[in-house]
């Protein structure tokens, strides 16, 4: 024998294609089985995160859109006078609430009487008993709201600047996505700027 049959050999030992190489279908179904089971595992997670983000950016618009509708309350109240909670009575005669109720009127700066109230779970403001118009959006549903007044008396009645305190509780993002929908409980209090002397 030669030198060069013995490299030949050699070489065709080292690089010869063995017949039965490769995966079995076996090893291949369970590969693809493992791989099918992490993906669905990823997209499952993925899913989830992608719904927590629709809950938090649907209930901070909704959250937004509640903080502008109070401070348009805060507003009034703040440069307002003669407080009545309820509608019970003249309502512009001021009238305390200790115990709270659903509505509230104001003589507001420029003289007109605003109430506001809820009405088909949305806050609601009227100007002189006129149309109640939705001060929160349709993804603001508010299931209760009480305001509280104190010392709407006039000075010498009660000694006490007036304030009110309103506390409102609901639900935060769409109605018909309940799997989006926060629930929510704000109170804030407000007193009249106007020293009440």
């Amino acid at each position: 024998m030669n030198i060069f049959n013995r490299k030949s050999k050699c070489m065709q030992s080292r690089y010869s294609i063995k017949s039965g190489a490769g995966f079995t279908l076996v090893e291949l179904m369970v590969s693809m089985s493992i791989f099918v089971v992490i993906m669905l595992l990823v997209m499952g997670a993925v899913l989830s995160i992608l719904n927590i983000n629709s809950k938090a950016q649907s209930a901070k618009t909704a959250m937004d859109n509640l903080d502008f509708a109070l401070e348009s309350v805060s507003r009034t109240v703040r440069f307002g006078t003669n407080f009545h909670c309820g509608l019970s009575g003249t309502l512009t005669a001021p009238q305390n609430c200790s115990s709270g109720d659903t509505s509230l009127t104001v003589t507001a700066s420029d003289g007109s009487l605003v109430t506001y109230t809820v009405t088909g779970g949305a806050l609601t403001r009227s100007v002189n008993s006129g149309t109640a118009l939705a001060l929160t959006s349709p993804e603001v549903t508010i299931s209760n709201i009480k305001f509280y007044v104190f010392g709407a008396p006039a000075y010498g009645v009660d000694y006490l600047q007036p304030r009110v305190t309103i506390a409102v509780a609901g639900l935060a993002g769409s109605a018909n996505k309940t799997i989006t929908q926060t629930s929510f409980q704000l109170e804030t209090t407000v007193s009249q700027r106007k020293l009440d002397i």
